[in-house]
């Protein structure tokens, strides 16, 4: 009789799994911390208060951040990376100079368009040892950003931006090689614990006055189910074109549209700044000089 599968292979290839098999009290610490945080948010917060309860960015997850083309994601996406400098990031951005992802940020930071020419000058050397930046500027290959975060992991960097899917080098139709990129994105994160922050593109809409869901996200389905976190930035293109509309109403929104390992998912209210590209929780109050240089 013919044997459909080769008991010898079967035999090492178990052997080669056994070494992903552990004993529960080997635990005994992991989940000492666990029940220690209990219903409490953990990990590294967002730059705004109110959010605080709500949402934080957690070791070994990824974080999708969505939104339509213009609507501001990779901008609030850098007031998060300022934010959270005390922590050590990287940021590919292959849609950006690094320069200008520096001016920005530097902006963001000083809370101000005109920051003097000495302060520029210490925040960037305040941010090395603090800040990586990818100095590419073409679709890079899938497997060779898994590298980068593997490296970065080894670097101990805690938050990497991948800026964006679309430059991953997979053709935006691909569906199943979108979805396996981001499955071994997870694996990733979570083989190395580092929190992985995912750029992408919402499909595109009749109108971009309608705050977008997860199921507005570009590409496969799967890529949804795979993140563990769902943020989706929108402009509030009501109050743009309404030039009588309350100025009171939020400029842009944030959107959790999913959270994994946290129950809440809901939307936060923001100010944009144009001045120094700052989202903020007050129509008129900037957030300034979080860094002391």
């Amino acid at each position: 009789m013919h044997k459909v599968i080769d008991d010898d292979l079967l035999e090492f290839m178990g052997k080669q799994e056994s070494q992903f098999l552990i004993e529960p009290s080997s635990l005994i610490e992991q989940v000492r911390q666990r029940f220690a945080a209990g219903d409490r948010i953990y990990g590294d917060q967002l730059p705004w208060t109110k959010t605080h309860e709500c949402i934080a960015l957690r070791p070994g997850e990824v974080s999708l951040w969505a939104g339509v083309n213009g609507h501001g994601k990779s901008m609030m996406l850098s007031q998060v990376c300022a934010w959270s400098l005390l922590n050590k990031w990287l940021i590919a951005s292959m849609e950006m100079l690094p320069e200008a992802t520096m001016e920005r940020m530097i902006k963001q930071i000083a809370g101000t368009s005109e920051p003097p020419e000495e302060y520029q000058e210490r925040i960037l050397r305040w941010s090395d040892n603090r800040l990586w930046l990818y100095d590419q500027t073409d679709s890079i290959d899938s497997d060779r950003i898994l590298a980068l975060i593997r490296y970065a992991a080894s670097k101990q960097i805690k938050h990497v931006v991948i800026d964006s899917l679309i430059k991953c080098g997979i053709n935006r139709e691909a569906y199943d090689k979108q979805a396996a990129f981001v499955d071994k994105l997870c694996w990733l994160a979570k083989s190395c614990l580092v929190h992985v922050h995912l750029v992408h593109h919402i499909r595109k809409s009749d109108t971009e006055k309608k705050i977008p869901d997860k199921f507005d996200i570009r590409g496969a389905g799967e890529i949804t189910d795979l993140v563990d976190n769902i943020f989706i930035v929108h402009r509030n293109k009501s109050k743009e074109d309404n030039k009588q509309a309350d100025a009171s109403m939020p400029d842009a929104y944030l959107k959790i549209a999913k959270q994994r390992h946290f129950a809440w998912e809901g939307i936060f209210g923001f100010y944009f700044h144009k001045s120094c590209n700052q989202y903020s929780s007050h129509p008129t109050k900037t957030m300034n000089h979080w860094v002391n240089v």
